[in-house]
């Protein structure tokens, strides 16, 4: 994406109501101990949003999307025993997530 063409509000609009459901998938994800099904659909949203925002040039966003997609990539095997760790890694990139897709918002939309 050139540098200086906007993201409209709509897509900045979508990208967060993905952030806000892949927050839930990971909640969701430790809470279950790591059942299978929600383990894949939080991979896929994450692994989603970082094609999503590699597009608009929201590269900073992919990133931390990108480390949400390789930590539920984790087996339950390896999952289980750091689950509490993961746990605060996932709040803790979704809150830095969050701030990085608020100051795209700021730039493109103010």
């Amino acid at each position: 994406m050139a540098e200086g063409k906007k993201i409209s509000g709509a897509y900045l609009s979508l990208i967060a109501v993905a952030l806000s459901e892949l927050r839930r998938d990971t909640k969701l994800l430790v809470d279950s101990g790591w059942a299978e099904p929600v383990r894949r659909r939080a991979h896929e949203l994450a692994s989603t949003l970082v094609e999503a925002c590699e597009r608009q040039g929201m590269k900073d966003v992919a990133a931390h999307c990108r480390s949400t997609a390789n930590l539920a990539r984790l087996p339950k095997t390896e999952a289980l025993p750091i689950e509490s760790a993961l746990r605060e890694k996932f709040e803790a990139l979704h809150r830095e997530t969050e701030k990085l897709l608020s100051s795209h918002s700021r730039k493109h939309l103010g």
